[in-house]
């Protein structure tokens, strides 16, 4: 994984765009590889501001982009989310379960964060599955992004001195 650059842009318009991958994005997929560019500016901008971001996720033998993954601010601007998606193609090998986890990993050494949020669509059963696997608890269910979405709750073990 590493972060977003511009010339990532047409690679991640092909799952950015894809109805199915899409499917349970609130607002849906990227209708034109403009909006695409604006999405992943966002991503550049976030990442700059805020030292962290969603990172473009590429196959390690190949260098092939597969996805995006990582964090960003909840629209309240305080929480932190834990987002994740994947080509069509790569769904079904635990590489969402994997990608989150090594954020997890790294959230509270690299970023400081004592909790991490998350959440997926209610009918989306394959991320709420990741999201339960990774120790995600339900936290409340929020208006986030224009739909009435469960909301879960990681909380991170406090850094050792």
């Amino acid at each position: 994984m590493r972060p977003f650059r511009a010339d990532d842009v047409p690679a991640a318009h092909e799952w950015l765009s894809d109805p199915a991958v899409m499917h349970y994005i609130p607002f849906g997929g990227d209708s034109s590889v403009d909006q695409t560019a604006q999405r992943v500016s966002r991503y550049v901008d976030h990442q700059i501001h805020h030292g962290f971001s969603k990172w473009l996720i590429h196959e390690k033998d190949s260098n092939t982009p597969i996805g995006d993954s990582g964090f960003f601010y909840l629209p309240d601007g305080e929480r932190v989310e834990l987002g994740y998606r994947l080509k069509r193609s790569h769904w079904g090998f635990g590489l969402a379960t994997e990608v989150a986890a090594r954020w997890l990993a790294v959230a509270n050494d690299w970023f400081g964060f004592t909790e991490v949020y998350a959440f997926a669509h209610p009918e989306n059963a394959a991320s709420l599955h990741v999201l339960q696997k990774l120790g995600f608890t339900y936290f409340q269910t929020e208006r986030l992004y224009g739909i009435d979405a469960p909301l879960y709750r990681y909380a991170l073990p406090a850094l050792s001195s």
